[in-house]
């Protein structure tokens, strides 16, 4: 009995000595720093610029009153359509009918007295071949002739001028549109020059964008462009590059384009927009997902990256070139196949060694 409680003894030491011992080896062994991975590769990669900017109307203008007189009637509000030429609103026209009225009325007073010195100037014509007149008889006639000519073309001038200021009482649309804003009240003792309405040609929007000068020589007229808008959800828009600014700011180092994309009862200028220029294709480039480089940004052609080598993470400078939203063209620095760090942590250093996470 004393023998087995011995043997039972010694047993034990033995197994605690050997726990001992694989707890040292485990604590001696260094656990790596836990990260995932992604192998580089090669594929054909879009050229495409990213953009962020605003959606704008092709012409918006502000219709304003062109006579001093009070506001009788508004005959369209905001959010209506109008055609070119379409009456807006109407003033009180009592003062420039009559002024009109009385222009007409002197028209056909110079008209007659045309008429007149043109029978005198006949008259005397006839009366001079005959010795019935005289020299300066027959030269008060022509004299009477031109004066009366011209008091006519003043008077029709007149009647045009008093015309076109009775029609301003009119208010009309310059082109087809989409009223956008009224800003006065039928009633109102209005000036000249006083806004009526804010007017819009949203038939075609303009997406503009101020771009980088170092891509000024990629984005061409007439580049395919899809406008993405956070208010039409995942529905994107189809337009084309229509201006390309030929000027580079230089307080911003950056030139604007301008991108034309359909209307629509939905869009509005001044909506936030996205776009997405493609300006080329590269073959067989060599790429990595965006997040396993580290940049600095003070050069954004050069970034810092992980490749994991024999159980260990090495530090890499490579040099991008085109980047796209899942993928970035490595021309330097990397090879086919190489393994990297995506989301490197902070703490992560050259050499330090790591678990590749599945």
């Amino acid at each position: 009995m004393r023998a087995h409680s011995l043997a039972l003894v010694a047993l034990a030491a033995t197994a605690a000595a050997c726990g001992r011992a694989a707890q040292s080896d485990t604590s001696e062994k260094p656990r790596g720093v836990p990260v995932r991975t992604a192998r580089v590769e090669r594929r054909e990669l879009a050229d495409t610029l990213l953009l962020t900017g605003t959606l704008r109307p092709q012409a918006q203008v502000q219709v304003v009153a062109e006579l001093s007189a009070r506001l009788v009637r508004v005959l369209r509000d905001e959010g209506s359509r109008v055609a070119a030429g379409e009456t807006l609103a109407v003033l009180d026209e009592t003062d420039y009918r009559l002024s009109h009225e009385r222009a007409r009325a002197a028209l056909a007073v110079a008209e007659a007295n045309k008429a007149h010195a043109v029978a005198e100037k006949e008259r005397a014509d006839g009366l001079v071949k005959t010795g019935g007149i005289t020299d300066k008889d027959h030269l008060a006639a022509q004299v009477g002739l031109q004066v009366a000519e011209a008091s006519l073309a003043q008077a029709r001038a007149e009647a045009a001028i008093a015309g076109t200021q009775h029609a301003r009482a009119q208010v009309k649309a310059p082109f087809s549109g989409r009223v956008a804003r009224r800003h006065v009240d039928p009633g109102a003792m209005l000036s000249a020059g006083t806004p009526l309405f804010t007017l819009v040609n949203d038939s075609r929007l303009e997406f503009r964008a101020n771009v980088p000068s170092a891509d000024y020589g990629k984005v061409k007229l007439g580049d395919p462009v899809e406008v993405s808008v956070d208010a039409l959800g995942d529905r994107p828009l189809k337009g084309t590059v229509a201006r390309v600014t030929p000027l580079v700011d230089e307080r911003t180092r950056a030139f604007e384009v301008v991108v034309e994309v359909p209307g629509g009862n939905d869009l509005v200028g001044g909506l936030f927009a996205r776009a997405v220029v493609r300006v080329g294709r590269v073959a067989d480039a060599l790429v990595v997902p965006p997040s396993a480089l580290v940049r600095d940004g003070s050069d954004p052609r050069s970034a810092q990256a992980f490749v994991v080598a024999g159980g260990k993470a090495e530090r890499k400078t490579v040099t991008v070139g085109v980047e796209t939203a899942d993928a970035v063209q490595v021309r330097e620095g990397m090879r086919e196949g190489d393994v990297v760090v995506l989301d490197p942590p902070v703490a992560l250093a050259s050499g330090a060694p790591v678990e590749v996470q599945k």
